[in-house]
């Protein structure tokens, strides 16, 4: 099947030079049965990209008509019948025109009058044409519009835009290499020679149409899309684009349809960047639509039912629990008992009549900004010295003979990032025990995102999504491995610590 694809792509796409991607697509909704509108400025090959793609099926009746705002009904749905009017009925000839149609291009669709927009809405909606007294039928199994304008909200062709499940911009040539290979090239055909073997036939299309309902969306896909409806209802970004219950229905089934043809049994990821051609309504969504998806998708990618963000924060505040153990966090000052008070010890050279005098701070006044007196080891008060520790641990002396200033340090006893000299062995073997589990969870998710990535990782690429957004779903999921392999590292790092 896949090959097939590709093959039937291949030869479409032929001297339609920076367009494989956008026929890819159109064909894609074609056989999923969902409408395509291609936006572009004229003489961007919309029309040739429209019989392209019908060259690649059974078609029984292809319509195509560039619509005007002095088109007629009669032109699009066919003339009245003057016999059948004689008759006094009012019934239109409809063969060779869009009602018996199974496959349609209507050019500069938007150009058209109500009237025949509004028959057009009730013809693609419901599949009938009321004709006369009569509901006829209708075959059209795909329809592709194109315009260079886009329909402004709120005109009343909202209903009808709808039913455009695929949304394409058709740029003109953008490398130069591309655009000399046109000039030098005779105009494309657009009555293509397909490999016969290549064509889809009617028989093939119901078929595939029938298995494409049975393809899985798992999890991890329903889990994106959740988050792109969350982010569109909380306008992120200012974004506001509204999308009805029925187009997220027909979008699943394109997803559905590009797993299928590429010859899966469930949606992928990756296959979500098609999204960025079904979300949009007008041209000024269109960038931010696209970063809201690429968001949503990096943030579930394969990894959303895993735990890493907790697992890295259980590691972090492991090693702070471990440091605790084996290290001094702060500070330790040796303090002394002096007439029922604790204090600290510190040395002042405020001036020569206090040269290497030995102080003692009451400690109670650390980290405050209330002014007190040093005592003597005796515990007298040494009143020509006032003391501050100006709320941190650090004390200005003032005073002496001269009413000089200085800082002086308390003694540490042990200054902070050293050795513990008693190690409370019961917490070290607990703090063991944990950091193991930890070590256990980490292997685990990793093995499940390594396995996952392995299976997937080949089917990212595919013809309906550009190559640069699978690469970035890749790069991501790899940048998501190293992830959990530094925090394996570091548990090792953690491991040697707590034996040592």
């Amino acid at each position: 099947m896949k090959a097939r694809i590709h093959t039937l792509i291949s030869q479409m796409s032929q001297q339609m030079y920076e367009r494989e991607q956008v026929i890819a697509q159109t064909l894609l909704a074609a056989v999923a049965g969902s409408h395509t509108f291609l936006y572009g400025l004229p003489g961007t090959a919309k029309s040739l990209i429209s019989r392209r793609v019908a060259a690649a099926f059974e078609v029984d009746a292809y319509f195509e008509y560039l619509m005007n705002r002095f088109s007629t009904p009669e032109e699009i749905f066919g003339p009245v019948s003057i016999k059948a009017l004689k008759e006094d009925h009012y019934i239109r000839k409809t063969e060779h025109y869009l009602p018996c149609a199974d496959f349609a291009f209507l050019d500069e669709i938007w150009k058209a009058s109500p009237a025949i927009l509004n028959t057009l809405l009730t013809l693609v909606n419901e599949k009938v044409f009321k004709n006369g007294e009569q509901l006829q039928q209708v075959p059209l199994s795909v329809l592709i519009g194109a315009s260079n304008e886009i329909p402004e909200p709120n005109q009343g062709l909202d209903a009808l835009y709808d039913r455009f499940i695929l949304r394409l911009v058709v740029e003109p040539i953008q490398q130069a290499g591309n655009f000399h290979q046109l000039l030098q090239a005779k105009p494309g055909s657009a009555h293509l020679q397909l490999d016969e073997s290549l064509k889809i036939t009617q028989a093939e299309l119901a078929e595939w149409r029938e298995q494409i309902h049975e393809i899985e969306l798992p999890a991890l896909v329903l889990q994106v899309i959740d988050l792109i409806r969350q982010y569109l209802q909380q306008h992120v970004d200012g974004l506001s684009v509204y999308i009805s219950d029925r187009r997220w229905q027909r979008v699943a089934y394109l997803l559905k349809a590009a797993a299928f043809l590429n010859g899966r049994p469930q949606v992928l990821v990756s296959d979500l960047y098609l999204l960025k051609s079904c979300l949009w309504n007008q041209l000024e969504d269109i960038r931010e639509m696209h970063k809201l998806i690429d968001q949503a998708i990096l943030e579930i990618g394969l990894h959303a039912d895993l735990q890493l963000e907790s697992l890295i924060q259980r590691k972090d505040e492991l090693e702070q629990q471990m440091l605790n153990a084996f290290y001094y966090t702060d500070d330790v000052y040796e303090s002394y008992l002096i007439q029922d008070k604790e204090y600290l010890r510190a040395v002042t050279h405020l001036d020569h009549h206090y040269q290497d005098k030995v102080l003692y701070l009451l400690l109670n006044k650390m980290d405050s900004k209330q002014d007190f007196f040093a005592v003597d080891a005796s515990g007298e008060e040494i009143r020509g010295i006032v003391c501050n520790f100006n709320g941190g641990r650090l004390c200005t002396l003032k005073g002496g003979y001269y009413g000089l200033e200085e800082v002086v340090t308390p003694y540490i006893k042990y200054p902070k990032g050293s050795a513990r000299r008693v190690i409370d062995e019961k917490l070290v073997q607990q703090l063991r025990g944990e950091l193991a589990q930890l070590q256990n969870a980490l292997s685990k998710d990793l093995a499940l995102l390594q396995q996952r990535f392995n299976a997937q990782s080949a089917h990212f690429a595919s013809v309906f999504v550009a190559a640069a957004d699978s690469a970035q779903l890749q790069q991501h999921v790899q940048q998501q491995l190293q992830r959990y392999q530094l925090q394996l590292q570091d548990c090792a790092r953690l491991e040697q610590l707590c034996q040592g």
